[in-house]
């Protein structure tokens, strides 16, 4: 036994002195809607961002499946169905989930042989046992394990994906696609051959089958039945339909059809349509997805969560694990404040979210290109452009001060970037140059009294506060406060001329990440020339040729107080993840070892106050949040727990039985023996 303890207290000192990150936990809103479905006990409510919220329908009580407690893969939920006794859903990013009483199974790519993991919708359970399942150009035949067919749906468009599929009273394989052309919105599964069909009425939005087995289609341009041989379409004009757009469909247990459309919840119920009107209370608000349980008809909304039908109107259900305002959050927002909150743009306005005390906070604005700390704590909200006449605004615990573009010397230009150097003065990177505010006086940087050329992409700060600064074109420059230094192609060894990305470490080594100059602004792994250390002298480049990067292309980089870096990559959501590198080792986080939201990261914001990790993905899956453990080598306490009652590996995942080994309860480990 003193064996078994003493290896296992070596492991600790292992794991805990590469500082692995743990206590992982998605931030997210339930407000986004995408599907809802029932059973005789439960209510699934399926959203964008927030994972599925499971309601008993007897008690009202709700849990939350998600992906930081392993409950669920992917956090955006595009499609739901149940089938004897199981849960299959279909995510935006993470393959197809299966969940029952025994746990939940993945299939995807990598293991069920699909040919992308993206958009997976549309279920139908043929009598023989097999599932047709649809995704982003390719609709398959899947036996519960493996792909067993694959069928191309682009057709003539680019970009097509798999709404619905339903089989008529023919025992044909109805499936609505979105098609990026217009060109088609329905195919035909007969004798394993898929053909496109143009019904000529409209855009098909989705189908539903009533119960004698006769197709209805919803489309932009009124609603249309087939009965297997002919076409019938309703209109306002030819019936009582109150409007032309139908969004959303489904069958009660009784055969009446219930539909959506821009301002109505319709019923059909075979020979009348009986319109109940909504008003929703958010003016930009819309409905997405509609479902009868009995006497109950459940929608789902953009901004308002799912609601009910009732006499008044719609009444809200509030859902559980609602932190935020919207999961929108868009791609370069993210900072924190001296309280601990964290400001996000949005692109309707400004959200605030306090990890500690759970409050969230929105403030409606124009779409925000970036949020910015600077050194007193002090938030600054940049706009991009000329999309407003205010383009800075500056949060302070007191007010907020605005800054009008035209009273400013860079009236003219275009900011990218604002930097909060050493001495707390603020730098805007813009495409005629750099503008530096001290106090109240104005520095302006261009080709006119510096060999800086006009566009600057990224700035960082070294011990020093000499600034670098990457541009496109021109590579490297330096600016020490009174003179200019450019490192380039010709100079150095960097890859490129094009630097999208630049962080100073703590040593006053740069990090770099170079693009391809013939495609600079595009983000995948082709277009990157991996991660360049330059030390003022030497470069060294890692790329995915010669290091376990996943990537070559970086969309942000980040340094914690122990040195390490913080690589979010870009490319394939299949291989890239969170990227640490020690100097030594590299990690690579993703939704195979962790609770993280995507492989993929767009911003990485270090809280430092609280040992804290927040990560930024694509618009409508909110935060990855995880405790960094930083100067962390031996077992402590975690300073803030996130979680209370739980249990965790060291991973961050959840652990519903522990066995032997380190484990986090409470924001502490303990050693299980």
């Amino acid at each position: 036994m003193k064996n078994i303890i003493l290896n296992t207290l070596f492991f600790l000192v292992a794991i805990t002195a590469h500082a692995q990150l743990t206590n992982w936990q998605n931030i997210s809103s339930n407000n986004f809607v995408m599907k809802i479905i029932h059973d005789q006990n439960y209510l699934y409510v399926g959203t964008k961002g927030g994972g599925i919220v499971k309601i008993n329908k007897q008690s009202g009580e709700q849990s939350v499946l998600k992906r930081a407690d392993g409950s669920m893969t992917g956090n955006s939920i595009t499609d739901m169905a149940l089938h004897n006794g199981e849960l299959w859903v279909g995510t935006e990013f993470n393959g197809i989930a299966k969940v029952t009483d025994g746990g939940i199974e993945k299939f995807d790519k990598k293991n069920a042989g699909f040919q992308i993991n993206q958009h997976f919708s549309g279920f139908y359970f043929k009598d023989d046992g097999t599932m047709i399942v649809g995704s982003i150009a390719y609709l398959y035949a899947f036996d519960g394990k493996k792909c067993t067919d694959a069928y191309d749906i682009n057709l003539l468009s680019p970009y097509t994906y798999v709404k619905k599929i339903k089989a008529d009273v023919d025992g044909r394989i109805w499936v609505a696609c979105y098609d990026a052309l217009n060109q088609y919105s329905l195919c035909v599964l007969t004798s394993n051959v898929l053909i496109p069909y143009n019904i000529h009425y409209g855009k098909a939005n989705t189908i539903e089958t009533d119960k004698d087995g006769c197709l209805w289609i919803a489309t932009n341009n009124g609603l249309v039945k087939c009965d297997g041989n002919d076409f019938t379409h309703y209109t306002p004009e030819n019936s009582a339909l109150p409007e032309v757009n139908i969004m959303d469909m489904t069958a009660d247990e009784k055969g009446n059809l219930w539909m959506l459309s821009e301002h109505n919840i319709i019923k059909y119920d075979g020979t009348n349509f009986t319109a109940y009107p909504y008003q929703l209370s958010i003016a930009n608000d819309y409905l997405l997805a509609i479902d009868v349980d009995n006497d109950n008809v459940y929608v789902g909304s953009r901004f308002e969560g799912l609601l009910r039908l009732t006499g008044n109107g719609l009444a809200s259900i509030p859902l559980t694990d609602n932190q935020l305002y919207d999961s929108g959050i868009l791609f370069s927002s993210g900072c924190i404040d001296g309280k601990g909150f964290f400001y996000a743009s949005l692109p309707n306005g400004l959200q605030t979210f306090n990890i500690e005390t759970g409050e969230c906070h929105f403030e409606p604005m124009g779409q925000i290109a970036q949020t910015e700390t600077d050194r007193n704590g002090n938030v600054w909200l940049l706009w991009p452009g000329f999309a407003t006449d205010t383009c800075l605004v500056e949060l302070t615990a007191t007010g907020k001060k605005a800054y009008m573009r035209t009273d400013h010397p860079f009236s003219e230009a275009d900011a990218n970037l604002i930097k909060f150097d050493r001495k707390n003065r603020l730098w805007i990177a813009t495409n005629k140059g750099l503008y530096m505010r001290d106090g109240e006086t104005w520095m302006a940087y261009n080709k006119s009294n510096s060999n800086l050329t006009e566009t600057v992409q990224c700035m960082a700060f070294d011990s020093s506060n000499r600034l670098w600064c990457g541009t496109y074109g021109s590579g490297l420059f330096c600016f020490d406060g009174t003179r200019w230094s450019n490192y380039t192609t010709s100079n150095t060894s960097l890859p490129s001329d094009y630097v999208g990305t630049v962080t100073v470490d703590n040593n006053n080594v740069l990090w770099l990440n170079c693009r391809d100059p013939r495609y600079p602004d595009k983000m995948g792994s082709e277009y990157g020339l991996g991660l360049t250390r330059f030390d003022g002298n030497a470069c060294t480049t890692y790329n995915h040729n010669n290091s376990p990067l996943p990537s070559d292309c970086f969309w942000d980089v980040q340094v914690d107080a122990d040195n390490r870096l913080w690589l979010a990559a870009a490319g394939d959501l299949s291989v890239v993840g969170l990227t640490c590198f020690d100097g030594t080792e590299w990690t690579i986080y993703n939704t195979d070892n962790s609770g993280i939201v995507l492989n993929e990261v767009t911003k990485i914001t270090l809280d430092p106050l609280h040992d804290l990790i927040w990560l930024t993905h694509h618009p409508g899956l909110g935060l990855s949040v995880a405790h960094l453990n930083c100067h962390n080598t031996a077992v402590h306490s975690i300073a803030t727990p996130l979680i209370t009652t739980t249990t965790y590996d060291l991973s961050g995942r959840r652990i519903t039985n522990p066995t032997r080994g380190i484990y986090i309860k409470e924001g502490k480990k303990y050693l299980k023996k």
